[in-house]
């Protein structure tokens, strides 16, 4: 009886910590958003998308401020975009190179940069972990 007792007492204990750990990745990646896209060329529009800590993907209206609602990203893939994003790995990372055509992605968190990254849009010697990155958030506006 005693060790059905322990057991389940354990069982509980660890269901609780899983999901602190779940509840309080959420309120932390609120605080968080990314800036992506490309721009320059003879016009210098820039084609940005914004993905919030809550999920919504916003893109932003060449030579406007407008935004447009493109959709929700599921939480599973947003939560590893952003861990991916606040990895060491990327952190770490110091790429600042401007271009006619250019690239970029910026980090922020409570609307404070924290890192961008830009590049030339035809340069293919990115750090392996910034041209993960990079692809993870450009499948987010495939079709």
């Amino acid at each position: 009886m005693k060790s059905q007792i322990f057991a389940g007492t354990l069982l509980l204990i660890m269901v609780f910590t899983v999901s602190c750990k779940h509840i309080a990745y959420r309120s932390h990646a609120k605080h968080l958003s990314i800036s992506f896209g490309s721009g320059g060329g003879f016009t210098g529009a820039v084609n940005e998308y914004i993905l919030k800590g809550s999920g919504e993907l916003y893109e932003v209206k060449a030579f406007s401020s407008d935004t447009v609602h493109l959709k929700t990203i599921p939480k599973k893939d947003l939560k590893k975009i952003f861990k991916y994003s606040e990895s060491d790995q990327i952190q770490k990372i110091r790429q600042d190179e401007s271009g006619n055509m250019y690239r970029f992605i910026k980090l922020y968190k409570d609307g404070t940069l924290k890192n961008n990254f830009q590049w030339p849009q035809g340069k293919t010697d990115l750090p392996a972990e910034l041209n993960e990155l990079n692809q993870l958030l450009n499948q987010l506006i495939q079709p």
